[in-house]
C-alpha cells in the first residue's frame, strides 16, 4: 500500500486551508475522509492549530460539552499562551454551568473573541456532524454555530461529512480510490482486499496487518477487537431493525428492500413495518442510500455481520 494516497486531494485541501477558506470533504463511507484529514494535519503542523470534534456516538448534551472542552485543551497544549487564556475562559464558563443550547452558544461566542484576540490561526475540524443525536442542538445547528466562529479572520472550518453542510463551492468531493491509487501494479488478491473493505483505507490497513501477522486472513482474530462494540450496538435496535440491518448486510447492495421476495427471503414481515424500520436506520445514519440502492454505512460492521451470521469472508 502506498504511503501517500490522495496526494492530489491533499494538495488541494492544503492550498485552500492556507488561503483561509472553509472546506468540506464529502464522500461516501470509506472514501478516505478521515485518512485525508490525518495527512492534512501532518502537512499543516506548525502552520495551523487544529481543534477536532467528532460526533459519532454522541447522544447527550453533557458529552458534547465535554468533547469540545477536551479537544480545546488538547489543542491548547501546542501553545502556552493560548493554554493560559483558555484556562481563564473555562473558569468563567465552568462545564457544569453549560446546561443548554443558549449556554453553549454563549461559550462559543466568548471563545471566538478569545481566539480572535490571541491571533493564532486555528482550524476547527468537525467530523460527521450528521451523526450527532443530541436532542438540545442538532448537527446542522452546531455547524452553523461554528461557521459563525469562522467569520473571524484567523478561524477556519473544516467539515468531514457525507451530508452537505457548507456551500457547494467549498466542497472537496472524494470518491472511493482506484486500485492504482492504492498499489503499484495491483494483484488480484489486492483487488479483492479493496473490494472487501469497500474502499475504506483504515479498514484496509487493519486487514493487511492481520494478513501479514497470520500469512492469511483470520476473521476470528480480526473481528474480536470489534465484537464487544458491535454487540453493545445490537441493544440499540428493535428486533425488526436488527433483522433488517442483518438482511441488508447479507447482500452488497439492496435496490428494493420493500420487494416481496426480499421480505420473504429474510422473514421480515409486512412492508409497512419494514418501511418504518428502514426510515429509522436511515435517520440514524447506520445505512445510506445512493443511486444503486441501500447499504450499511460502516463497512467493518457490514463485513462483521456477514461473517457472524452468514460465514462470509474474503
Amino acid at each position: 500500500m502506498k504511503d501517500r494516497i490522495r496526494a492530489s486531494e491533499l494538495q488541494i485541501a492544503y492550498d485552500r486551508i492556507m488561503a483561509r477558506e472553509n472546506l468540506q470533504m464529502t464522500g461516501p463511507a470509506g472514501s478516505g475522509k478521515t485518512y485525508l484529514l490525518a495527512q492534512l494535519k501532518q502537512k499543516l503542523e506548525g502552520r495551523r492549530l487544529i481543534l477536532s470534534l467528532g460526533f459519532e456516538g454522541l447522544f447527550q448534551f453533557e458529552e458534547l460539552v465535554f468533547r469540545l472542552r477536551e479537544g480545546l485543551e488538547e489543542t491548547c497544549r501546542q501553545n502556552a499562551g493560548l493554554e493560559y487564556q483558555v484556562k481563564r475562559l473555562n473558569q468563567e464558563h465552568p462545564q457544569h454551568r453549560i446546561r443548554e443550547k443558549t449556554d453553549l452558544l454563549a461559550y462559543l461566542e466568548s471563545l471566538t473573541g478569545l481566539l480572535f484576540n490571541v491571533g493564532l490561526d486555528l482550524v476547527i475540524s468537525l467530523i460527521n456532524p450528521e451523526f450527532s443525536e443530541v436532542p438540545e442542538i442538532d448537527g446542522r445547528q452546531l455547524v452553523d454555530s461554528f461557521s459563525n466562529m469562522a467569520r473571524a479572520a484567523n478561524i477556519q472550518l473544516l467539515v468531514l461529512s457525507e451530508e452537505s453542510f457548507l456551500p457547494k463551492k467549498q466542497h472537496l468531493a472524494l470518491e472511493i480510490p482506484a486500485l492504482e491509487e492504492v498499489w503499484d501494479a495491483p494483484t488480484e488478491q489486492q483487488a479483492s482486499l479493496l473490494q472487501y473493505c469497500k474502499g475504506n483505507l483504515a479498514f484496509l490497513k487493519a486487514l493487511e496487518a492481520n494478513i501479514k501477522r497470520h500469512s492469511e486472513f483470520k476473521p476470528d482474530d480480526f473481528y474480536k477487537t470489534y465484537a464487544v462494540q458491535f454487540r453493545m450496538l445490537r441493544a440499540r435496535f428493535t428486533d425488526l431493525q436488527w433483522r433488517l440491518l442483518r438482511a441488508l448486510a447479507s447482500e452488497e447492495i439492496v435496490s428494493q428492500p420493500h420487494a416481496f421476495d426480499f421480505l420473504v427471503r429474510h422473514k421480515l414481515g409486512a412492508a409497512s413495518s419494514v418501511e418504518r424500520a428502514l426510515r429509522n436506520l436511515l435517520d440514524s445514519k447506520y445505512i445510506y442510500r445512493n443511486e444503486e440502492g441501500y447499504q450499511l454505512s460502516d463497512p467493518i460492521l457490514h463485513r462483521w455481520i456477514q461473517y457472524l451470521y452468514f460465514q462470509k469472508g474474503l
